[in-house]
């Protein structure tokens, strides 16, 4: 009898364990979301600042910010100059891309969902804006995807 008392109880507290709180956006580490072979190899180490990394790729600079605000002011501040939407993995996207000399800069948007956003800068030599924009949404796609369930 004793026996069957402790393993009900056992279980019971088995059963009533908390499981560790989900990490908070703001907590997460923009360094963590991008890796070599996403866009090449990196050439260097990424270098964090605040809630920003900038990854150095072979032929690519990325700067990846995690930021809080919403999505739709930053959205039209970018098609009000021209940019256009997209859809990474059900996320809603906007992005820009300009070519100025050989180097196309694609500034983009990705909201993680209400409040909580996925800002990339990448710069590519290139005279082929949408080639670039489709390096920015496959970029996305990658941190989006190793983003962590945050709370």
């Amino acid at each position: 009898m004793l026996r069957v008392t402790l393993l009900l109880l056992f279980a019971l507290t088995a059963c009533t364990t908390e499981q560790p709180a989900a990490p908070k956006f703001e907590s997460v580490d923009p360094c963590t979301l991008l890796a070599s072979g996403d866009a090449g190899a990196l050439s260097g180490t990424p270098a964090k600042s605040e809630r920003a990394c900038d990854y150095p790729f072979d032929s690519v600079a990325v700067q990846l910010t995690l930021q809080s605000g919403k999505f739709a002011d930053v959205s039209e501040k970018l098609l009000s100059s021209g940019g256009y939407g997209a859809v990474v993995n059900d996320h809603p996207m906007t992005r820009l891309c300009t070519n100025a000399s050989g180097e196309v800069t694609c500034d983009a948007v990705v909201e993680v969902r209400d409040g909580q956003l996925i800002r990339l800068r990448v710069v590519q030599r290139s005279h082929d804006p949408n080639a670039v924009g489709q390096v920015s949404q496959g970029l996305a796609a990658k941190a989006l995807e190793r983003l962590p369930v945050t709370s």
